[in-house]
């Protein structure tokens, strides 16, 4: 939760959007409807599929199969970044989004590795930007 002033945010990525209009520099979000409407599609993709099923490896009553889904997710992904640096383009608010996924992998007893290279090599990206490495 955000609270900022009267204003009170819920939601990571409602908070993200929130926090990318209050403080634009540097921009996370393109300025095109349509990359940003493919940010946005990433940021969905991680928080209701790729998330979910990390949540059901922790709570659910069928933690292999939630790693399954979770093996199919990484797959996607691994086809998409492949020969990107960042997910949609440049960095954005969906390669933050997925940060929290990719630092609590040993939570849900995964461990990316040359199955996924591309999404191993994303991840290595994202977590020695100095944003993140300093936060880690």
């Amino acid at each position: 939760m955000l609270v900022d002033g009267d204003t009170v945010v819920y939601e990571s990525a409602i908070i993200d959007e929130y926090l990318e209009e209050k403080f634009p520099d540097p921009p996370l979000m393109p300025k095109d409807p349509a990359a940003r409407a493919w940010v946005r599609i990433w940021i969905d993709f991680c928080n209701s599929r790729l998330q979910a099923a990390a949540h059901e490896v922790r709570y659910g009553s069928d933690p292999d199969k939630a790693k399954d889904k979770i093996r199919e997710y990484l797959a996607v992904l691994d086809r998409e970044i492949e020969g990107k640096a960042y997910i949609a383009g440049a960095y954005s608010l969906a390669d933050i989004t997925f940060i929290p996924f990719f630092t609590r992998q040993d939570r849900y007893g995964l461990t990316l590795d040359g199955s996924v290279p591309h999404v191993k090599r994303w991840m290595e990206r994202l977590l020695a930007r100095p944003a993140v490495n300093s936060t880690l």
